[in-house]
């Protein structure tokens, strides 16, 4: 089964910094897999517009088929992400109206009176698309760049999360056409004698990936295995990973041991 790819971008200084953990990436990472995506590669940078459009275009160059960018958006001055893409493409940063009018209302300042770092939060680039943000201000800019299309959204994590849900989990399914299932087992077992039977489970059984978590590794019950599949739909990956359950029973009690079913 061929993949499409996807890269993600996390910017912000206060992740370079080490002050706020990259929640973002961890999800999108989880959500965009469970779409049917591979994510290839993720990247922290600082807001540096030097930085960003440097690693806008080598992103280009690998042909990526999605890039998915958090952060940089909001209206501090460190906020560079929408003026870097506007740097590299040559596109315009032009208001965004709706955000301009949610802005008013809330803040009941007539649009005309909004405060300039009000302003810079409701911008977007001319001739790309925009997605209005149900919880926050910024709104979303899509963009296609040669072969990938790049998606770039705020940071904070509520607004990426519902920015997701609400929209881009539809445009990535509707473009993947295949999904991702996972379940978690447990085997008393260390992981280095669990190496080798995944090793052959996943020889034997293709779309599927088994992975110890060792960091989790609790003597008294054991190593936990994440077991990933791909398939052209849910049915079908709930059907990879009885298979590879099966398997990965039956080699484990003839080693003496036994798998446990985690709710994880």
């Amino acid at each position: 089964m061929t993949l499409f790819n996807i890269e993600i971008l996390a910017i912000g200084n206060e992740l370079c910094y080490g002050k706020v953990a990259d929640t973002n990436s961890f999800w999108l990472a989880d959500q965009l897999t469970r779409a049917g995506g591979l994510v290839t590669k993720i990247t922290c940078i600082r807001d540096s517009e030097e930085q960003i459009c440097q690693n806008l275009r080598e992103i280009i160059e690998r042909e990526v088929d999605f890039l998915v960018i958090t952060g940089g958006l909001g209206p501090t001055n460190d906020d560079k992400t929408l003026d870097s893409i506007s740097k590299l493409t040559k596109l315009e940063t032009i208001p965004d109206e709706n955000a301009l009018e949610k802005i008013s209302k809330r803040k009941n300042i007539p649009k005309s009176e909004l405060p300039k770092n009000y302003v810079k939060m409701a911008r977007k680039l001319s001739g790309a698309e925009t997605i209005d943000n149900p919880v926050g201000i910024c709104p979303t800019i899509i963009l296609q760049l040669k072969k990938t299309t790049l998606i770039a959204m705020p940071g904070p994590p509520n607004e990426v999360q519902a920015i997701f849900k609400t929209h881009i989990s539809k445009i990535i399914e509707k473009s993947s056409g295949s999904k991702s299932q996972s379940t978690r087992v447990i085997v008393k077992m260390a992981e280095s004698e669990i190496a080798q039977i995944i090793e052959v489970i996943e020889k034997n059984i293709d779309n599927v990936y088994l992975k110890p978590l060792v960091s989790q590794y609790d003597p008294e019950k054991g190593i936990p295995i994440e077991i990933i599949s791909f398939e052209k739909n849910d049915l079908e990956c709930w059907k990879l990973i009885e298979e590879s359950k099966i398997l990965l029973q039956e080699a484990v009690e003839e080693k003496g041991s036994k798998l446990i079913t985690s709710n994880k």
